[in-house]
């Protein structure tokens, strides 16, 4: 008997899924009711938003998105918007966030999704992917045998999904061409900058010389497009990164205020406690794998 087969090489996007190492930061199910009104985020990581029910306007820069239920939203990291509700009905949404290992390939990753700006997929939710995602997510939460694997695993084959998406154009909505200033263009050197230099003390002036600007030239760039100063930015920056690190890893606290830049963990415990109110030890204890899908 003759048989028949179809030999198994690796594809092109099967390829290009190898190269990327995954980190999983937080999983779960948000439900609120509204209104939700003009929550202004930014995060230093990616995050998939799977919409459940309820509607919501998302606004970057001059750029109006709206979404629903069966919709798939993918904001890429470093991105600023703003949420808002829309009618009476309760949000409810899956969410993942997640970032890049190591940090020199998220350019790459950004390079080979094309995602430089937030993508929404239209009628992409079915029950299967439902049920994939409070399989994992139970898991999770129950801490069983596997779970971040799990949670590995289902985030290859959405990015795997999202490629095909992707590359046949279909129930894509997707923001008008965007020619980035020039205020975009330096703040954008800065943050990749203190991605890759998170580690070590990193000054206004240390990002004016990689970014070949003056300081009140750089003062005006994060001003407008943050409303913050670059001190407070890299302050912000380091105290996000500080916690989720608190929330998602195990480190000791010394660990992450090196981590982070920060020169001493007194230091460290005395900024981050007149920041939010709580030293790192009380955070862990308090808010580890909670906190908004947004």
């Amino acid at each position: 008997m003759n048989s028949i087969y179809t030999p198994i090489r690796k594809d092109p996007f099967s390829k290009i899924e190898e190269e990327f190492d995954y980190e999983i930061l937080k999983i779960g199910k948000f439900t609120k009711k509204p209104p939700l009104i003009n929550h202004s985020i930014f995060m230093n990581h990616f995050k998939i938003l799977f919409f459940l029910q309820g509607c919501c306007r998302v606004i970057v820069e001059d750029q109006e998105y709206r979404v629903g239920p069966g919709d798939l939203l993918v904001v890429p990291i470093n991105a600023f918007y703003t949420v808002s509700s829309e009618g009476e009905e309760t949000i409810e949404f899956f969410f993942l966030h997640f970032t890049v290992q190591p940090v020199h390939k998220i350019a790459r990753f950004i390079e080979s999704l094309e995602l430089t700006q937030i993508l929404v997929l239209h009628d992409t939710i079915n029950e299967v992917l439902v049920h994939q995602l409070q399989h994992t997510i139970k898991m999770v939460n129950e801490q069983q045998p596997g779970y971040y694997l799990e949670a590995v695993l289902l985030l290859q084959s959405l990015m795997l999904r999202l490629r095909i998406l992707r590359q046949e154009g279909n129930h894509q909505q997707s923001a008008s061409p965007h020619v980035r200033s020039s205020e975009e263009t330096v703040f954008n050197q800065c943050v990749r900058y203190l991605q890759e230099h998170l580690n070590e003390n990193i000054t206004v002036d240390k990002l004016c010389e990689i970014a070949h600007v003056s300081q009140s030239y750089l003062y005006r760039c994060f001003k407008k497009l943050v409303q913050q100063s670059p001190s407070q930015f890299i302050l912000q920056f380091k105290l996000q990164k500080s916690q989720e690190l608190l929330k998602t890893t195990d480190d000791s606290i010394t660990a992450i205020a090196d981590a982070t830049g920060f020169s001493s963990i007194y230091l460290f415990c005395s900024t981050f406690k007149a920041a939010l109110g709580l030293t790192p030890t009380q955070f862990r204890k308090h808010f580890k794998n909670q906190g908004s899908g947004f």
